[in-house]
């Protein structure tokens, strides 16, 4: 063995011995519920109509698209990137839960009232996905329960809410808007979500 082999294993030998009694650092509780919560995205995706019309926004992806086909919309841009909705469950969490403020591209004034998210309930391995707006007094609505998983998502219809539980739309009903959601993995520990409103 070369001295220099020789005093390099003496190096490492030393710092491995020394890392071996330093104490493990525990997670904090927050850091521990942090872990056990996946994050929840959604994205506000309008129809084309006379009061909406056609502009560039963020990509609407092949997912949504196809949903889109789905629940019968044929014309729509998106107005929002992936906006993370903050859990008000994490009792330190600051939730700011604004998902849209009701502007359209090159508009001066609103267009239409902010719109916020909020996640009312998890439980069950499931969450519940309320998105809330559009118009005074947050009359419109689109409220989803999921399966808690990374990867599950889908679009939903934007209606007027119900006073008498779930709403159900009416034939031939058009939409306010769409709502995109995506579930997905809990941030990494010392990551911070970022909102992409482009």
């Amino acid at each position: 063995m070369s001295c220099r082999h020789f005093a390099l294993w003496a190096v490492l030998y030393t710092l491995a011995a020394f890392a071996s009694e330093l104490p493990a650092q525990s997670s904090t509780p927050v850091s521990i519920a942090r872990q056990r919560f996946n994050q929840v995205f959604v994205k506000v995706i309008m129809p084309v109509t006379a009061r909406t019309v056609m502009q560039d926004g963020p990509v609407v992806e092949s997912w949504v698209a196809e949903q889109l086909k789905e629940l019968g919309g044929s014309e729509y841009f998106a107005v929002t990137g992936w906006v993370p909705i903050c859990d008000g469950l994490l009792a330190d969490d600051e939730v700011d839960n604004c998902v849209w403020d009701g502007r359209l591209v090159g508009e001066s004034s609103v267009t239409f009232c902010h719109v916020g998210g909020d996640l009312p309930e998890r439980k069950d391995g499931r969450v519940l996905v309320l998105v809330r707006g559009w118009d005074p007094g947050g009359g419109h609505e689109t409220r989803v329960t999921l399966v808690d998983e990374p990867g599950t998502r889908v679009v939903e219809p934007v209606l007027p809410r119900s006073t008498l539980g779930k709403r159900v739309p009416i034939p031939g009903e058009q939409p306010l808007a769409y709502v995109a959601v995506l579930i997905g993995p809990p941030p990494r520990e010392g990551a911070t979500s970022q909102r992409n409103d482009e």
